[in-house]
């Protein structure tokens, strides 16, 4: 009694720290939001004013030019007009910028409101919950809820590019188990978590849009053919040479009145002949490129801002050093295709457009210039986005940290096989509900076992959520975590399958079955089993029970199972110690029922069906 009081005094001091901090970190980003706010409404005010100049300018101006060109010599006429566009050409560059300006603004606002509903557990409300990530059939993601609605992923993911989200996805769902690795993806996401103005701005590039969740592998695949228009390199030269000697056919004819007028009416008329013979293979290159204009543009702004930090970590700076490709930078190059890609944009004016094209060779020249891009840095497109998404991806942890600086990162021991917490919750639960809990599980099994919504089954999946986070790299909701490397399988969430004839106890025992056969491997592993075959009659599901545990029982699994039925505790007094009894406990007061979600040592001897059927108004006839 004495050591559960000084505990529960602990937990007090804890969770009352806790408090401070959260309420620091919610006034932290409140305040970011009021700020940005602010400065969005003045930036747009702003605006408005530069747009009422512009039409203000446009119309003096217009009117003073007509009245030079009317009453005054022409050349003032002419300068007037220069002036005027140059003046409104920079007033457009200017009001763009503002308008910009405005945007990040904006963005930044909305990126410091949702963090403020992560805190409030508003964020079940986010758009992106990677749904089509669910896998019933996998070993813990849709018991830990990790995909889809109210998931984990819905909670921290700040990706937006499709390369983000997927590498996310594999943090979550089969990290790299490596210690060595998993350590280095913490000292990462240690240093992002410092540096919150960075994973702002990363999250805010390209936010607004959905477009950037597309798979690029098509751009990919283009940027990696090295195929060319023409095999021969002097086939090339005719589309020099040729617009040349037309252009001096046209600039000699308009001199010299004497020259043939058809000379160069007939050179014109063989490069529209010559356009228009590779017009289909030429266009279906150049549209390939273009399709891809928006998400070039969002690529090069992401690696510029990457490439301008200035990283302590090493495998950040592993990371931004695969970012230079013969001594220019991703972004370098990537806003020479981006250029590319500009130049293509003149197919949609299409009067100057004819103009070019058929004097200048335009599109052809597009296309050279895209194989020569391709040549020196088309390889290497993939892995400047494929690292773009792992920053996008550990961004995503490192707001976790932001969000709970009191979370800490864990520890991993090779040398035993152990899961240890202390004051431990479960990273979905807003801080003022959430419950934490100390365990430690050395070379163990827990059978857990407490009366209905005591806790059981929370306790279950907040080992499970922590373990994913640790593995992932990231921190975890506890003021202490140390636990071996293993595999972890689940089996909580059980529905039937009415097309293939499957019940739902049979739904359970396939998974056990995947459960037990994997223990078989000789692999370190942990496995949460919660409410083990509810779907049968009570002697059946007592045997099936002990059956499971004792097959479960081998020095290389530990793990936490759920009952009801209570005869499973007997076995703790077995097998030298591996399995050891929890329970969770509830109290009635004044008609009420209370819960106070704190684990104990050994079994429970209470249950509260018949008074939840009271309190529903079942009325207890027996």
């Amino acid at each position: 009694c004495a050591i559960y009081r000084h505990c529960a005094n602990m937990n007090f001091l804890f969770q009352k720290r806790m408090v401070k901090i959260m309420n620091d970190t919610r006034q932290m980003f409140l305040q970011r939001r009021q700020a940005f706010t602010a400065n969005q409404e003045k930036t747009e005010r702003y605006s408005n004013r530069l747009s009422n100049l512009r039409l203000v300018f446009f119309l003096t101006a217009g009117f003073v030019t007509v009245l030079l060109f009317l009453y005054a010599d022409r050349i003032y006429g002419y300068l007037s007009l220069s002036l005027a566009l140059v003046l409104f050409i920079a007033l457009l560059v200017l009001h763009d910028r503002v308008i910009k300006r405005a945007d990040y603004y904006s963005r930044m606002a909305k990126i410091n409101q949702q963090c403020l509903q992560r805190m409030t557990g508003a964020w079940v409300g986010f758009s992106d919950h990677g749904q089509e990530y669910q896998n019933p059939g996998h070993r813990y993601s849709n018991d830990l809820d990790i995909f889809g609605p109210a998931s984990l992923f819905q909670w921290i993911n700040t990706t937006n590019t499709y390369h983000g989200r997927e590498y996310l996805r594999k943090l979550l769902e089969n990290p790299d188990r490596d210690k060595k690795n998993i350590r280095k993806r913490q000292n990462a996401i240690r240093e992002l978590a410092s540096n919150l103005e960075l994973c702002q701005a990363l999250q805010g590039e390209a936010m607004d849009s959905r477009d950037y969740m597309n798979n690029p592998e098509k751009l990919f695949a283009y940027a990696e053919d090295n195929k060319r228009l023409f095999s021969h390199k002097w086939s090339a030269y005719i589309f020099y040479i040729l617009p040349l000697i037309t252009l001096m056919a046209i600039i000699i004819s308009s001199i010299n009145p004497s020259f043939f007028w058809y000379v160069p009416l007939a050179l014109v008329f063989i490069q529209i002949i010559i356009n228009f013979w590779g017009s289909k293979q030429v266009n279906n290159i150049l549209v390939t490129i273009y399709d891809y204009k928006r998400k070039v543009e969002v690529y090069q702004r992401f690696l510029e801002l990457l490439e301008k930090q200035k990283f302590a970590d090493a495998y950040l700076l592993e990371l931004k050093a695969d970012l230079v490709n013969d001594e220019l930078t991703a972004s370098q190059q990537l806003k020479g295709l981006d250029k590319i890609v500009g130049a293509v944009a003149f197919q949609y004016n299409p009067i100057i457009y004819f103009i070019v094209n058929n004097l200048f060779f335009w599109d052809f020249h597009c296309v050279f210039a895209l194989e020569k891009w391709k040549a020196r840095s088309g390889l290497s497109l993939r892995k400047w986005v494929n690292n773009l998404g792992i920053y996008e991806a550990l961004a995503s942890m490192a707001m976790i940290s932001q969000l709970n600086p009191e979370w800490c990162f864990p520890e991993f021991d090779q040398d035993q096989l152990f899961f240890a917490a202390e004051e431990m919750g479960h990273p979905l639960i807003t801080g003022q509900q959430r419950v934490t809990n100390n365990l430690t599980i050395e070379n163990q099994i827990a059978v857990i076992t407490g009366s209905n919504m005591s806790g059981k089954t929370t306790l279950l999946r907040t080992i499970g959520v922590n373990l994913v986070l640790a593995y992932a790299g990231a921190p975890v909701c506890a003021r202490k975590f140390g636990c071996s490397i293993m595999e972890i399988y689940t089996s909580m969430r059980i529905s039937d399958d009415l097309n293939s004839g499957i019940s739902t106890f049979y739904a359970e025992l396939l998974r056990i079955k995947m459960i037990i056969d994997f223990s078989k491997n000789e692999q370190d592993m942990i496995f949460l089993i919660d409410e083990v075959f509810r779907g049968t009659n009570s002697l059946d599901r007592v045997t099936g029970a002990r059956n499971v545990l004792l097959n479960l029982n081998k020095p290389w699994a530990i793990g936490l199972i759920s009952t009801h039925d209570y005869e499973l505790c007997e076995l703790e007094h077995d097998h030298s110690g591996r399995i050891k009894n929890y329970h969770f406990i509830e109290s009635y007061h004044e008609n009420e029922i209370r819960f106070d979600y704190r684990l104990k040592p050994g079994s429970c001897k209470t249950s509260n069906a018949k008074y939840l059927m009271k309190m529903v108004g079942i009325e207890i006839l027996d």
